[in-house]
């Protein structure tokens, strides 16, 4: 669907966004008879699905408390009917309490349980993330400018993440290859995960709990209240300045990542001779592999024996790992210099698995240690998971830690929902109305009039 654009700065550009039709009501039954009224609607005068009296007096009167809910994104009204029409087919298709269908979606649950934010780390950033957003959005815009204003690096963070194709190519490389560099990828998706954060709570969407990948860490840190937005981009700098900045002048190691159950892994590792550790444990059947470059070699010709899929990670050194050692040193100084305040929700340890400590210089020491300690991200989703998360929102580019939830948590009661599911290959507007409707479908409190107002 499509809005004018509005000239007021401090509104939404809402050009080209989906609309969303929201349902509620005590049975199945009643949304089929809402959703037939709205087909023979659309069909007598298609424009009507555009206007104020059917979507957004519809979405006016959804009510998350109501036992049954069915949201449905349009992105266009040529397909309106069609999907209308999938909606009324699924609802007798399906008999579980809460399913989804692309653009469909549907809640029976009465509560939907704690939701946490994920965050991710280096590796998911790309050219271009979340673009649609920060040009709707003007809290997205004010973010990104903070972050320009504070970051003390080569040029302005939004230049690397939005690059002027009409310039030629520089002698970094490629601007994949210049945004993928250590030192500007972090503070980069730290940017865009500020002004997710910010996007989300326009709708109401707050968390009760977080966590984040690697440097996603310092993103839930920040999302809990532990430092302002210029302590943390500053924080960001810093600390992908010293990761890029490990080992040189010496073999600063390689990562690779592995496909196959984690005890296989381990199995298959002699960390006392070799060096190489499992760094990160992504899921029981993802792990990544860490330590010097010749050990890795011979470990992926080792795993290529065995018919284990591996993938050497693009990165400047192998983080996690003793390897990096020198720039956990400089990180943990420039810690010492920030007041870290009292959190406002728990906030999970990549280290531990387990809540990070109250007390600032205790949590000050274990992020400190962060860049030279193994992720354990399998440990950290499920004690999240036993103290009572069953919502995981992932905050930033790209939907790497969703499939990692799906995986950790299989089996089990939860949703996992990305805020950019189709990285960038669509729009990202429907990217959030979709993220948006799943939460209300299972009863989370979306403020849906604020979809669409100027």
């Amino acid at each position: 669907m499509q809005k004018t654009l509005n000239s007021h700065t401090d509104a939404p550009d809402w050009i080209n966004a989906p609309e969303i039709i929201a349902l509620s009501s005590r049975s199945r039954i009643d949304l089929k008879k809402q959703l037939s009224e709205l087909k023979n609607a659309a069909i007598d005068n298609p424009n009507n699905l555009e206007s104020v009296y059917l979507a957004e007096k519809i979405r006016l009167t959804f009510n998350v408390n109501d036992p049954c809910r069915l949201l449905i994104t349009i992105e266009s009204k040529e397909v309106a009917i069609e999907v209308i029409d999938a909606a009324v087919n699924g609802l007798d298709l399906h008999p579980e309490k809460n399913w989804s269908e692309k653009s469909i979606f549907y809640g029976e649950n009465p509560d939907c349980g704690r939701l946490a934010f994920v965050f991710p780390g280096q590796g998911s950033q790309y050219v271009g993330m979340g673009k649609d957003l920060i040009h709707c959005f003007p809290e997205g815009k004010v973010a990104l400018a903070q972050a320009d204003a504070v970051f003390k690096g080569l040029g302005e963070l939004s230049k690397y993440i939005y690059p002027d194709s009409a310039e030629p190519e520089e002698k970094g490389g490629s601007p994949e290859d210049r945004l993928r560099a250590t030192d500007i990828a972090q503070p980069a998706i730290g940017a865009i995960s500020i002004a997710m954060i910010k996007i989300l709570e326009r709708f109401g969407v707050k968390p009760e709990a977080a966590c984040g990948h690697s440097y996603g860490e310092l993103t839930a840190l920040f999302s809990s209240g532990c430092f302002d937005q210029k302590h943390f981009i500053e924080l960001s700098a810093a600390r992908g300045k010293f990761m890029a900045q490990a080992g040189k002048g010496k073999d600063s190691g390689a990562m690779m990542a592995v496909k196959a159950p984690l005890e296989q892994i381990s199995e298959m590792l002699n960390s006392d001779e070799t060096g190489v550790v499992l760094a990160n444990k992504n899921s029981p059947d993802q792990g990544v592999l860490s330590g010097p470059t010749k050990e890795i070699i011979k470990l992926k010709n080792l795993f290529k024996e065995h018919k284990i899929r591996t993938t050497p990670l693009p990165v400047s050194a192998a983080f996690h790992s003793s390897l990096v050692s020198d720039a956990a040193g400089p990180f943990q100084q420039t810690l010492e210099r920030f007041v870290f305040h009292p959190f406002g929700m728990p906030v999970y340890s990549n280290t531990t698995g387990a809540r990070y400590p109250d007390a600032p210089l205790e949590a000050k020491a274990l992020l400190g240690r962060h860049l030279v300690n193994p992720v354990n991200f399998v440990d950290e989703i499920e004690h999240m998971h036993q103290d009572g998360c069953r919502v995981f929102v992932e905050v930033g580019p790209k939907s790497v830690l969703t499939g990692l939830i799906k995986s950790i948590l299989d089996g089990k009661d939860f949703f996992a929902i990305s805020i950019d599911q189709t990285s960038g290959r669509r729009s990202g507007l429907a990217d959030l109305a979709k993220a948006l409707c799943h939460l209300a479908s299972i009863g989370y409190p979306v403020d849906l009039a604020r979809w669409l107002e100027n």
